[in-house]
């Protein structure tokens, strides 16, 4: 139940975040917030069942996609370009779905760059900054 709520918190603060103007201060605060939540054993090291378990809690049909409405169904930012740039930035296989292995596997692994199973928050912080700064500057024109 707590991780439940860690999980919902991690979307509201994505979201809140997504849904303004992008200022430095705000991807860091984005980074290190978000970092926090799903570092749910607070160890500074995130593995990948508890990204997988972030996929759980918002996969609410349990059909092992999410949907954009699932994806920001704990977000005030639906609306929002950057939130619908980042959702078609995971989804490469362009379905309009993000499917387990697009949202966990493939991003856990490009966090994970040495493959040891464990991404630190300096490979987290690398990951996010890079895909903020890639929506930002190419958004729903490019990848």
């Amino acid at each position: 139940e707590n991780n439940n709520m860690k999980c919902i918190i991690f979307t509201l603060i994505v979201g809140t975040v997504l849904s303004q103007t992008y200022h430095h201060h705000d991807i860091e605060m984005f980074i290190d917030r978000s970092f926090k939540y799903v570092d749910t054993d607070h160890n500074g090291v995130m593995v990948m069942a508890e990204l997988d378990g972030a996929f759980d809690v918002l996969d609410v049909d349990h059909d092992d996609k999410l949907s954009y409405a699932e994806y920001t169904k704990y977000s005030q930012s639906a609306e929002s370009q950057l939130s619908h740039d980042v959702y078609n930035h995971f989804d490469t296989n362009k379905d309009g779905f993000l499917q387990r292995t697009e949202y966990v596997d493939s991003v856990f692994s490009q966090m994970d760059h040495n493959g040891d199973g464990q991404v630190t928050r300096h490979d987290y912080d690398h990951f996010f900054t890079n895909v903020v700064q890639h929506e930002m500057h190419h958004g729903h024109n490019g990848r």
